[in-house]
């Protein structure tokens, strides 16, 4: 069962979740990376989100965050977006994080049978 969320409702709906995976392309696999990230000016901003992510990012900006339920019946949320990588490397004090701008969102859980 999936419900679309507009971008702009996405601070709400990011509200009821308390982390993200941030699964990014990688060379043999995806690569996973467990976050907070924080909505500024419509653009999700994820802090440290550490090397191999950053790499990645450079190379395949195509991302997907997704946020676990706190509730086994609760709705997962997914956003699809594109990573761009701050100004300046890692350690030259220019900062250290990705922005990600969504480009769809949504609420996701596995449909309920019925007995």
């Amino acid at each position: 069962m999936s419900i679309k969320v507009e971008i702009a409702q996405l601070g709400h709906a990011m509200a009821e979740h308390d982390f993200a995976y941030l699964l990014s392309p990688g060379r043999e696999r995806p690569h996973v990376v467990a976050l907070v990230p924080r909505l500024v000016g419509g653009a999700l901003v994820l802090d440290s989100p550490g090397r191999s992510a950053l790499t990645l990012a450079a190379s395949h900006p195509a991302v997907t965050l997704v946020f676990p339920p706190r509730a086994a019946s609760g709705y997962t949320l997914i956003v699809d977006g594109v990573a761009e990588l701050p100004e300046g490397e890692p350690g030259d004090g220019a900062g250290y994080g990705l922005t990600v701008t969504p480009s769809s969102a949504i609420l996701h859980r596995p449909a309920v049978r019925s007995s």
